[in-house]
């Protein structure tokens, strides 16, 4: 307990906070020499650290009748320890040594049914809430499920004789699983609308977690009060994307059986259809305001909030309804951004292809910078596309008819940032590589050309080639009834990077793709893991590949699709 305190008072002198896709961040990006030995002792002295998988496939409920389910997920954890040992290659789900622990989702989370009115259905992905890491939160992107999980990662520790909390490896059996559920909570549906939840993300303190309800075009908040441990959805603090609606046709709720969760507030109804500059927030601009990712600033106020059709939101998140104080055309910025890191005293942000089949015949990958002293929620009105957004890399093009452009098409998706807050890794899921650029070489100057900015470009990691991302062998096949023995297509996800920032690690999407299939049809579901060079640059190769499988009722179909992977810190005893 006493290396644990010491651990929280030196997070909270050197001021790290969390981002996007990565580890602990300052906030002005720079870790240097004093975080990375903080994250040493949380590695060494605390109880190290854990990789925490995303696995999208419906696990429950697969027989000859539905081969490929009808709900579920499941949680699969890998230890720091054991993919440290591991010596490079490829390992299986169910290897003796280096095997992960796996979790049912529908174990964890056995009311939702009774309680909500769905199952749990596509963990989309899990975040962990700082400081302690304790809490982890399960975004369920089913269509109209909407549900959004407090996981309590210490739920299956006990209290020793002598008052000590005592945390072995976390288990995967049904009573065992349902120990670690905190909260559980299906957000709104206006009239006319199912929620579906894309992602939500925690605020740098943890007292707040902003959620994309996507599905509702509603951006919602769930407090977390440190004093009585508890979190509460608020109704009074959402903010209707498109406005006029009367969001109390399906109101959220809180799963009563869990003794984390609550609800409270009322909601604003028919909220103005306009931005507070005028114009329509949903209209010409800002085609469809399904939201994809709020990535919450430093400063616990403000979110960046990407859209599905392009444009963006910057939004006070302290306010009930929640505000926005700053509005992007798709003009300046892309369509269906999903990433975003702070490093440097700036928010840098992401754009890839559509989600959906539209976006199967274009190619995006742009890279944006964007200031980070917006307005408070008093502001009376916005300015569009103020303050001004950098671009300094960009590779955009839609509506392809080559099929050898097809190809080549890119989608710039998970990003993380080294520990010294200089280089930001950005993944493309289809070109099946990252891209790496110097923070320190982006010129702060929104007229500055592409060419001008080309120096930022560090270079490229390349994720193919190693070997270890073969396909299944006979009788297997892919969601296109292929064989893909020979394919060698890692389709990276989500990201993020291990505490003393050597190895990036890599969500692999599978052969059976949940979603955006046109983009994440892989090879190889499971962990890759990107060790980096010594010196801490662009440079770094795919080492390792933890494979994992959920085989169908045919035995011919390996379902997993990893979409997101996450540290998790863990405390000491």
């Amino acid at each position: 307990m006493r290396k644990a305190a010491l651990l929280l008072t030196i997070v909270l002198v050197t001021g790290v906070i969390p981002v996007a896709g990565g580890p602990w961040r300052s906030a002005e990006g720079q870790l240097a020499t004093k975080t990375v030995a903080v994250n040493q002792v949380a590695e060494e002295e605390s109880g190290g650290w854990e990789v925490w998988l995303s696995d999208q496939a419906d696990s429950a409920d697969i027989s000859m009748e539905n081969p490929t389910g009808t709900y579920g997920s499941r949680i699969i954890i890998y230890e720091g320890s054991d993919i440290l040992a591991a010596p490079p290659g490829r390992y299986a789900e169910d290897d003796p040594q280096y095997g992960p622990t796996v979790i049912e989702a529908s174990d964890v989370f056995p009311s939702a049914l009774e309680e909500l009115g769905v199952n749990v259905q596509r963990l989309h992905g899990m975040l962990m809430q700082p400081p302690t890491h304790r809490y982890v939160n399960a975004n369920f992107f089913g269509p109209g499920v909407g549900l959004v999980g407090i996981i309590d990662a210490e739920g299956q520790c006990t209290q020793s004789a002598a008052g000590m909390r005592e945390c072995g490896p976390i288990q995967g059996g049904p009573v065992e699983a349902a120990k670690l559920a905190r909260a559980l909570f299906r957000t709104t549906g206006p009239e006319g609308s199912a929620p579906s939840n894309h992602m939500s993300f925690f605020t740098a303190d943890g007292s707040m977690l902003i959620v994309a309800n996507l599905g509702a075009k509603l951006l919602e908040r769930i407090d977390y009060d440190a004093e009585t441990d508890t979190f509460t959805f608020n109704r009074a603090a959402t903010l209707d994307l498109v406005g006029g609606r009367d969001l109390s046709a399906m109101p959220a709720q809180a799963d009563s059986t869990l003794p984390g969760g609550r609800v409270s507030g009322e909601y604003a109804n028919f909220q103005a259809t306009t931005t507070p500059g005028g114009a329509l927030k949903e209209g010409p601009g800002r085609a469809n305001n399904v939201p994809v990712c709020p990535i919450p600033g430093s400063n616990n106020r403000h979110a960046y909030v990407t859209l599905g059709g392009g444009g963006l939101f910057v939004v006070d998140i302290t306010t009930e309804p929640m505000s926005i104080v700053a509005e992007y055309t798709s003009d300046v910025i892309s369509a269906a951004g999903c990433g975003g890191v702070e490093g440097g005293g700036y928010m840098h942000l992401n754009a890839g292809v559509s989600a959906s089949g539209a976006g199967a015949d274009d190619s995006t990958f742009i890279m944006y910078r964007l200031p980070l002293d917006y307005p408070d929620g008093a502001n009376p009105r916005t300015t569009p596309n103020m303050p001004p957004v950098v671009t300094f890399f960009e590779e955009k093009t839609l509506d392809i008819s080559d099929e050898a452009a097809l190809a080549r098409r890119r989608d710039a998706h998970g990003i993380t940032i080294s520990p010294d807050g200089r280089f930001v890794y950005q993944f493309d899921r289809a070109r099946n590589n990252a891209e790496v650029f110097d923070l320190d070489k982006v010129i702060n100057d929104p007229d500055a050309t592409l060419e001008e900015q080309a120096a930022a470009h560090a270079g490229s990691i390349d994720l193919t080639g190693s070997g270890y991302c073969v396909g299944d062998s006979s009788p297997f096949v892919n969601i296109n009834d292929e064989g893909y023995e020979f394919n060698d297509d890692p389709a990276p996800d989500l990201v993020d990077i291990s505490p003393d920032g050597r190895m990036i690690l890599v969500a692999f999407r599978g052969p059976m793709p949940i979603t955006v299939k046109h983009a994440a049809l892989g090879s190889c579901a499971g962990l890759g893991v990107v060790t980096l060079a010594d010196d801490g640059g662009p440079g770094g190769t795919l080492t390792h590949v933890f494979r994992t499988t959920l085989p169908d009722a045919t035995g011919t179909r390996n379902l997993s699709d990893i979409h997101a992977a996450a540290v998790r810190i863990k405390s000491g005893g």
